[in-house]
């Protein structure tokens, strides 16, 4: 028992998140994550003083989702039940929907229906939440994403847009003054919360339990390390990065463009599909590895509204802009029913069936658990037989057909 655990087991087994909740889990504050590449929890102390400075306290491994997600404990505390296996990869749900925000302000600087800006605003303005935990970009390095705890409209809305890179946020959960905070997370993240909501009763995190008021979740394909988005900067729009004044993932129409605009304000783009292809390059194992689309235990799950935006951004297509929003818990309705009421959204009842980036992750997932030498995260439930197994490129190759 001690920091070690979480070194032996997740960190040198390349299991890491990065999603940071061992920090505000350490009881004498003793992690924090580092400034690399792929950030990884370091021990503020000398290693070899870990088993007598941690004692018996495991935390920052019953809380970490590297390994264990805790889904299948979490589905049971928050829905009473295991999900079946026909809900292995979409999650226990009440409703999905198809989502545009009605703000055209909002609208103008999302990447697709603006359903996390929105939701989020909610959240804050009807007292859901004292603040809200989303990822914006770093005002001095403009590619390198940052984690704010924000109660600014203002601010959320400048983090609307979505961020392809691994970005730790739940380390600021330590020592913060808000009371509820509302977190827009990945799945890993999402897990994190929740195994720490599963533990509510452990005197150690039972205060930061009760800060967790509302999760918003956002599906993840597989995250990218921060060499993915420099690698397009330096190497294929061969742009300087210490010339870089903004960037955005996909700015304009949808579905959107790589935009770069350097400090002498010259413009650059790249279509979003050569993301696809160039952020191969760039994954952790864990990420390969990640058994979730969705993790399915948020009060409310995200996705782009087009389930083949790869075939989009590449060939084409009048496709307008929406999320696809599924509803999880009697909070997410709630929200949900009160944005609409406010006349903050267009809603559209939706038959949820598959989606590009969730294939990808059940391809890829199934690939690794039957082949890989090394260890893979658990599932968060037993899936489907699967008829044949799909390399990544054969998966993007084949599509997802529209309805």
């Amino acid at each position: 028992m001690s920091f070690l655990s979480l070194k032996d087991e997740i960190i040198d087994e390349d299991l890491c998140t990065s999603c940071g909740m061992c920090v505000p889990a350490c009881p004498v504050n003793l992690i924090s994550i580092s400034k690399q590449d792929v950030p990884l929890p370091q021990f503020s102390y000398e290693l070899n003083k870990a088993v007598d400075v941690c004692g018996s306290c495991n935390l920052c491994l019953e809380v970490c989702p590297g390994f264990d997600t805790g889904a299948v404990e979490s589905d049971k505390r928050i829905f009473g039940r295991e999900r079946k296996v026909e809900e292995r990869w979409t999650g226990i749900y009440k409703k999905s929907y198809q989502l545009t925000t009605k703000n055209p302000e909002i609208l103008s600087k999302v990447a697709a229906g603006g359903a996390g800006t929105i939701l989020s605003i909610t959240a804050l303005e009807e007292n859901y939440v004292d603040a809200m935990l989303v990822i914006g970009r770093d005002q001095e390095k403009p590619w390198m994403p940052k984690a704010f705890l924000t109660d600014s409209v203002e601010k959320i809305i400048e983090c609307s847009q979505s961020s392809y890179c691994i970005t730790p946020n739940l380390d600021l959960l330590n020592n913060t003054e808000f009371k509820k905070i509302g977190i827009v997370g990945v799945p890993c993240q999402i897990q994190a919360v929740n195994k720490v909501l599963n533990n509510k009763h452990n005197k150690d995190l039972s205060s930061l339990a009760n800060k967790l008021a509302f999760t918003m979740e956002i599906a993840c394909a597989s995250n990218t390390s921060i060499s993915g988005t420099e690698h397009l900067i330096a190497n294929i729009l061969n742009v300087e990065l210490n010339k870089v004044e903004e960037m955005k993932y996909r700015e304009g129409e949808y579905p959107g463009q790589f935009y770069v605009r350097t400090k002498d304000q010259e413009e650059h783009y790249l279509p979003f599909y050569r993301l696809v292809e160039e952020f191969k390059k760039h994954k952790t194992y864990r990420c390969l590895t990640c058994p979730d689309w969705w993790s399915g235990l948020s009060d409310i799950s995200i996705s782009d509204g087009d389930p083949n935006i790869f075939e989009t951004s590449r060939d084409g297509g009048d496709i307008k802009p929406s999320s696809t929003v599924m509803v999880r818990t009697d909070l997410g309705e709630e929200l949900i029913k009160l944005a609409f009421e406010k006349g903050y959204i267009n809603l559209t009842d939706y038959d949820f069936y598959n989606n590009l980036g969730l294939e990808r992750k059940r391809q890829r997932y199934n690939n690794y658990r039957l082949n890989s030498e090394k260890r893979v995260p658990l599932p968060s439930g037993p899936d489907e037989n699967i008829s044949e197994l799909l390399s990544d490129n054969e998966v993007i190759e084949k599509g997802i057909l529209r309805r």
